[in-house]
């Protein structure tokens, strides 16, 4: 079917694969390569891992280090009453593992944390300018679903963990604004001025928390030949989003190696791991549009990162853990300088933070076919700022770089309808062109090749614009759904732009559409099947091959089963899109496209013919060749 009309299919293909290619690399995320790449790496970091525990003298400490042996499951603290065993288990920190509870609060304008003397542990933060899809307080996570703990030897036969004791705490709760700061800190004695001690740091109207951890006059409890203590972080990520499985989606462990590259684990297989060895500057534990990370300057050693999420278990987003080491030195006093960022996944706000965690925002695929289209999306960031620095309505906002960008392509698509005007013009003479030479599929494209450079006319003029528009879809499909500014906010009937909007769900899913009908969703794909009327009525040529008059219609179709579930924002954006489209091509073809014009003007190229292109001329002797080849093989 191809060969009958190649100037046509091959325009159609471009488009075609392109974005049949998109699809595929979304939804896959991975290549096989890259899968490869993946598992080598981790197999030489295995091995780089295990030559070094060759080389640790400490065998417990090891242990605890690489493969986290603290028992989860022993005997809980209210359990052992006896001063004598509590002194035989924690050594000098025999005091602290009786106690009670209590808390403090540490708040600025945006966020309110509370910290708990048991285990040193923040119970929760809250983040004040923003609420669950159901108008809840945001209370990004609690200490049922956030841990962060400490794990070292006071011997060669004991470990003691953090969260087991009861800290001190120093200083009290407090409420901070504008440019100053206040600390409060949370110790953990071990008797004669030695102590363990956890330190937080708040500026008024910041999402940055300082957090320091210091070990003061442990060299006389550790053992000297430790050198390294073992942290755990674990987090649950509670769903605060109306949909779960999108939610997911853009949920992930991300990292960066100290001085290198961001990476991040899977986000679409239920269980991923990751053996590093390379020292960290930070963790992110990130979901849609809200993240926690940690940022050390490079002490995160040598560890292990995990990821799980089950399909079947709506009841939480992710599981994330890391369990990682820190250097330790036998000195008197020991600092761990942290900041811990908990906030919203706004690009701007996190490419202040010049540690490129603004890369947590997925801006293009993961693919490196694809991945120069991130440049485009920073773009579009940049003029959705300004525009929303004059506060405007998204819907508005939307609509204005709609706007925009058909301005700019204008020049683009007046000659892709001039060229399908030409086209028009030609078809009897292409039509004849088939009559005469029927099935010699070579001798046909020679002599349409020869007709369309007379005439002056690129049979690819067509598909420039389209394959131009085609990066910035591409980053409109990841601008729209990380975009955290269009939480919540209403436009028109979607009550949520960065959520699906829904007009009629249904009592049980149905295949491919799911649970519900987006509205936008369904304008956007009868849009999308006007538009493609509209194309074919100037596409002749097309509508003379049999079968070739549908495709324009079957992207439409697949792209309504994909595009129910994501944001309402994007499929506006889709549906702006085609409705400018479709006026911008009936204003072009009712006040600029002169038939009569076009026609001498192609008479004037017959009688004054200018030399082919190159890729005329290149796509000429590719023709021939196979012309050749089609004969030798009869």
């Amino acid at each position: 079917m191809f060969n009958k009309n190649k100037e046509t299919v091959i325009g159609w293909i471009l488009i075609v694969v392109l974005m049949l290619a998109f699809v595929f690399y979304q939804q896959k995320k991975m290549v096989a390569d890259q899968k490869l790449k993946l598992e080598e790496k981790k197999t030489e970091q295995i091995q780089q891992t295990q030559l070094q525990r060759d080389s640790v003298t400490s065998a417990k400490t090891l242990a605890i280090a690489t493969n986290n042996l603290v028992d989860s499951t022993a005997q809980p603290l209210a359990a052992i009453t006896d001063s004598s065993k509590l002194q035989l288990q924690y050594g000098s920190f025999s005091n602290a593992a009786k106690g009670e509870e209590k808390l403090f609060v540490i708040e600025n304008e945006v966020e309110k944390i509370t910290l708990t003397t048991k285990g040193a542990q923040i119970k929760s933060i809250e983040l004040k300018a923003y609420k669950t899809w159901d108008k809840k307080p945001l209370i990004l996570f609690t200490d049922k679903t956030n841990s962060l703990s400490y794990q070292f030897p006071i011997d060669d036969n004991r470990v003691v963990d953090t969260k087991n004791f009861y800290f001190e705490p120093i200083g009290e709760s407090f409420s901070i604004t504008g440019d100053t700061s206040k600390s409060f800190a949370l110790r953990l004695n071990a008797g004669n001025g030695k102590y363990i001690e956890q330190k937080y740091t708040l500026k008024g109207n910041s999402y940055l928390l300082n957090y320091d951890l210091n070990l003061i006059g442990l060299n006389s409890i550790i053992p000297a030949n430790s050198t390294f203590i073992n942290a755990v972080w674990e987090n649950t990520l509670a769903s605060v989003e109306k949909n779960i499985e999108l939610e997911r989606r853009y949920s992930a462990l991300y990292f960066r190696y100290n001085k290198s590259d961001v990476a991040h684990l899977n986000e679409d297989k239920e269980e991923d791991e990751l053996v590093f060895d390379t020292p960290i500057e930070w963790l992110s534990y990130k979901q849609q549009f809200f993240n926690t990370t940690l940022f050390s300057k490079g002490e995160i050693h040598r560890g292990k990162l995990k990821t799980h999420f089950s399909k079947e278990n709506n009841s939480f987003v992710k599981r994330y853990n890391a369990n990682f080491t820190l250097p330790y030195n036998n000195n008197e006093k020991t600092t761990y300088a942290f900041q811990v960022y908990t906030g919203p996944n706004s690009y701007n706000k996190l490419a202040l933070l010049d540690k490129d965690v603004e890369s947590i925002i997925k801006l293009s695929p993961d693919f490196w076919m694809f991945s120069w289209i991130k440049y485009i999306t920073r773009f579009i960031i940049w003029v959705f700022s300004w525009f929303d620095s004059i506060h405007l309505n998204y819907g508005i906002i939307i609509l204005l770089m709609t706007l925009i960008l058909k301005v700019v392509l204008h020049p683009l698509t007046a000659k892709s309808i001039e060229s399908a005007a030409k086209m028009k013009i030609l078809a009897p003479e292409l039509a004849a062109l088939k009559e005469k030479y029927g099935e010699d599929q070579g001798k046909m494209g020679q002599e349409q090749m020869k007709l369309y450079n007379k005439a002056g006319v690129s049979p690819f003029g067509g598909c420039l614009p389209l394959l131009i528009q085609m990066p910035i879809l591409m980053a409109m499909y990841y601008f729209f759904p990380a975009s955290v500014e269009l939480r919540q906010q209403s436009f028109l009937w979607a009550s949520d732009l960065s959520s699906y909007d829904s007009i009629y769900t249904f009592q049980k899913a149905l295949p491919l559409i799911g649970d519900h009908i987006s509205l936008f969703t369904i304008l956007m794909t009868i849009t999308s099947v006007l538009q493609a009327v509209m194309n074919s009525q100037m596409n002749v040529m097309a509508n003379q091959q049999p079968g070739m008059q549908y495709m324009p219609y079957i992207m439409p179709v697949m792209l309504m089963f994909m595009f129910n579930s994501f944001p309402a924002a994007l499929t506006y954006y889709y549906l702006l899109q085609n409705l400018l489209g479709v006026a911008h091509q009936w204003l072009i073809q009712k006040f600029f496209i002169n038939e009569e014009k076009l026609h001498k003007q192609i008479e004037e190229n017959r009688k004054n013919p200018k030399q082919p292109s190159g890729w005329a001329k290149k796509l000429a002797e590719v023709q021939k060749q196979a012309e050749q080849r089609g004969k030798s093989k009869k």
